[in-house]
């Protein structure tokens, strides 16, 4: 289990980091309209249709503002930045993902009129497949950082927040599960509970293809 306690305090340590940078997306600043996870509302908009834009109507311009700032006088390096608009949890509201060459790191919401950025853990960087949005909501983040590891964390939206449900890990053929309850213990379990989590997780396996779009384009 060594490996373990090793890849997820690498883990933790990505988070910490997702939380302050973004992954490469720059500082959320003081822009008012913009807040994460936890924090009072600064603003109060109501709860507005989400609709592109640059105006002070659309509670997005805001991140798109933060994100593009670092990039001043740099715009070859800001082609990497994509985004998509996608209704995650069916709330009839458009989360706004954003992430490098289309891969998923950051999601927004909006809550009382206000951008609010969803502070989690997305997966490893370095690993050869990008986080997946399934059609039932779910999100699923690979973690693998070892050979003979493979990891996901799963994520699902409860009351307007974007959490972490379990994960599910295979070492050298062995099977665990880890929960929030207790993030530092490694649960062996049989191959089928693994397939019956997963199942839970994915639902019918159904992947949505998000429609990324170069960030500079947004309201064009």
């Amino acid at each position: 289990m060594k490996h373990y306690r090793r890849f997820f305090a690498l883990v933790l340590a990505g988070a910490l980091l997702l939380g302050c940078a973004g992954c490469g997306g720059g500082p959320v600043g003081d822009d008012p309209t913009i807040r994460t996870t936890g924090q009072e509302p600064v603003s109060s908009l109501g709860e507005p249709e989400v609709t592109e834009g640059t105006g002070n109507s659309d509670p997005y311009a805001g991140i798109i503002n933060s994100i593009i700032k670092p990039y001043e006088g740099h715009p070859e390096q800001l082609k990497g930045q994509y985004y998509a608009l996608y209704d995650i949890d069916g709330d009839d509201k458009k989360e706004f993902l954003t992430g490098w060459g289309g891969r998923l790191e950051r999601v927004f919401t909006i809550q009382n009129g206000v951008a609010v950025e969803q502070e989690q853990y997305y997966g490893n960087a370095e690993s050869p497949n990008p986080p997946v949005v399934f059609k039932n909501g779910t999100i699923r983040a690979e973690g693998s950082g070892e050979d003979n590891i493979l990891s996901y964390g799963y994520y699902r939206f409860e009351s307007g927040e974007l959490k972490w449900q379990v994960s599910l890990n295979i070492e050298n053929n062995e099977y665990f599960s880890r929960y929030p309850s207790d993030a530092t213990k490694f649960i062996p379990i049989s191959k089928a509970e693994y397939n019956h989590v997963k199942e839970e997780m994915e639902g019918d396996g159904q992947v949505v293809e998000l429609d990324w779009k170069p960030l500079a384009e947004y309201g064009c």
